[in-house]
């Protein structure tokens, strides 16, 4: 639960040429990589900082919820001898549904506004292969010369658009209809 600027950070000191993995992979005689240069490796550094950072705030949530489950539930299983795997199916997972749907909303409205980790950890590169959506708005509408302000305008109400199907979608599979 950081700041996502100094998650970003950390996480570039650590992967840089002379960072902590590279120089703990040198104990084991394995050569230096650049890590945050290959297109691949970084996509998946990116991905992984990013959960990295968001997970606790998630895992807060979940939390929460299962606190909330009542105590006199898992009581009547237990005596009724209910194996563990029927107690999480049955009673764990119904009963933590709104949470899990809250969850996964912010979830994909967060893993879609992805920008300060990302931005910090490579600038969208190497080339464009780690650049979002949030980030090409970002570099069409403000850090491009000349700027141009009406595709990212529209990039921007497509995003909000594909974020509005996404949670309906998510709202009807969990039944909810609100």
């Amino acid at each position: 639960m950081l700041s996502p600027v100094v998650v970003a950070l950390t996480w570039q000191w650590i992967l840089q040429r002379n960072g902590i993995l590279n120089g703990f992979l040198g104990i084991f005689g394995l050569e230096r990589y650049t890590w945050l240069a290959d297109p691949n490796w970084a996509f998946f550094w990116t991905i992984f900082v990013t959960v990295w950072a968001h997970s606790g705030f998630f895992m807060i949530i979940l939390l929460a919820g299962l606190q909330s489950i009542p105590q006199d539930v898992y009581e009547a299983a237990k005596m009724d001898r209910a194996s563990p795997w029927r107690v999480f199916m049955r009673i764990t997972v119904p009963m933590l549904k709104p949470v899990l749907l809250v969850v996964f909303i912010l979830a994909v409205i967060r893993s879609v506004q992805t920008f300060d980790e990302i931005y910090v950890l490579t600038g969208g590169g190497p080339g464009s292969a780690t650049m979002l959506l949030v980030q090409y708005i970002y570099e069409t509408g403000f850090a491009a010369q000349p700027r141009n302000y009406g595709l990212a305008a529209a990039a921007s109400l497509l995003l909000g658009a594909a974020l509005l199907v996404f949670t309906l979608i998510q709202m009807k599979i969990s039944g909810d209809r609100k």
